[in-house]
């Protein structure tokens, strides 16, 4: 009998740890999926950051700026996604959630900057001398705001990668 008792607390253990795991499992391969489809929006094949980089290249801006408005609803679905995940019982679970919340709203904000220098570059199509030479600096400086937006990525990238690394040490991965 006192075996039985052992076997059966055996059993309750692994099942228990096993739907732990299976959650934790679950929110690793949301965070996965996460970045999967961040690369999809900035960069994929025939996503619509490439899709905006063709306009540009064919000088296209309506097209382009089409393209940042696509970026733009589909940062919005993932984030949506982000928040809407629950954490509960997941050990630093809800740190990555924010860390990775953060990041991809910064990431987002760095690729719908791009809308200010297709308009920008727009604008310059029909400027001649000084208004051109205006309309350059205009650009310039918007490269150099656009140059914070790429720190700032980095730091929430950094943030994200600490906050993973932490997930991963405390559930085993």
């Amino acid at each position: 009998m006192k075996r039985f008792s052992i076997y059966l607390t055996a059993f309750l253990f692994i099942i228990i740890s096993s739907c732990k795991s299976s959650k934790t499992a679950d929110f690793k391969e949301s965070i996965n999926q996460w970045e999967r489809r961040a690369f999809e929006i900035t960069i994929g094949k025939e996503g619509p950051g490439e899709k905006k980089l063709n306009c540009l290249v064919k000088e296209d801006y309506k097209g382009a700026l089409s393209a940042v408005d696509q970026q733009r609803k589909e940062f919005d679905v993932l984030i949506d996604d982000i928040k809407k995940l629950s954490t509960g019982g997941i050990p630093k679970g809800e740190s990555l959630k924010n860390a990775s919340l953060e990041y991809y709203k910064s990431l987002k904000e760095l690729h719908l900057f791009d809308r200010k220098e297709i308009e920008q570059q727009e604008i310059l199509q029909t400027l001649k001398n000084k208004k051109l030479n205006v309309g350059l600096n205009n650009l310039m400086t918007l490269a150099r705001q656009k140059k914070m937006l790429y720190t700032a990525v980095y730091k929430k990238e950094a943030l994200l990668q600490t906050a993973t690394e932490n997930f991963d040490a405390v559930n085993g991965y």
